[in-house]
């Protein structure tokens, strides 16, 4: 009985199955001859997957068939964003920070060695700007000591004794 009412249902399905089947095939078709790649690309997905072929942001109209009886699609074009300079923009920030000529480094007295809560020491110089220590790293560093102040990767800043090799990772805080 099991066997009988299975084969029914099959044969009962398999019309729906080809009109679903050739549906697809001309919607498919259809979607060939969308120039735009993301556009054709959408169109298929959709089709695939059984989706509406209209999109909000791409509308798709299928005109009067062609001399080879095959439906053409005509894509209108996405509605444009305005953009702002700041979306121009994007990205190229570190591009043209490169541009503009900066210091690569200066040059400074300490007037005061403060340490923070955590040991992280907190250097004050002679034109008035104040660095704090990033890391755990260790320097002695003492009043009146010479001390340069670098560019690192990734806008980071190394300070460093003036005349010696090992640095520190800081952030100007004034």
């Amino acid at each position: 009985m099991k066997k009988q009412l299975l084969s029914l249902l099959v044969l009962l399905s398999a019309p729906a199955f080809a009109a679903q089947t050739e549906f697809n095939t001309q919607a498919l078709q259809a979607c060939s001859f969308i120039e735009n790649d993301f556009n054709r690309l959408l169109c298929y997905d959709n089709t695939i997957a059984g989706k509406s072929l209209v999109k909000p942001s791409v509308t798709k109209k299928l005109t009067p068939p062609a001399s080879n009886n095959v439906p053409q699609a005509a894509v209108t074009a996405p509605v444009q964003v305005q953009t702002t300079e700041k979306a121009d923009d994007f990205g190229l920030e570190h591009k043209k920070e490169e541009q503009v000529e900066k210091e690569t480094e200066i040059k400074a007295m300490v007037t005061s060695v403060d340490e923070a809560a955590y040991g992280e020491l907190i250097i004050s110089l002679d034109n008035g700007q104040q660095w704090r220590q990033i890391g755990s790293d260790s320097m002695r560093l003492k009043e009146d000591d010479t001390i340069v102040i670098s560019r690192g990767a990734f806008s980071s800043f190394l300070l460093k004794k003036d005349g010696k090799n090992r640095s520190i990772r800081v952030k100007r805080t004034k």
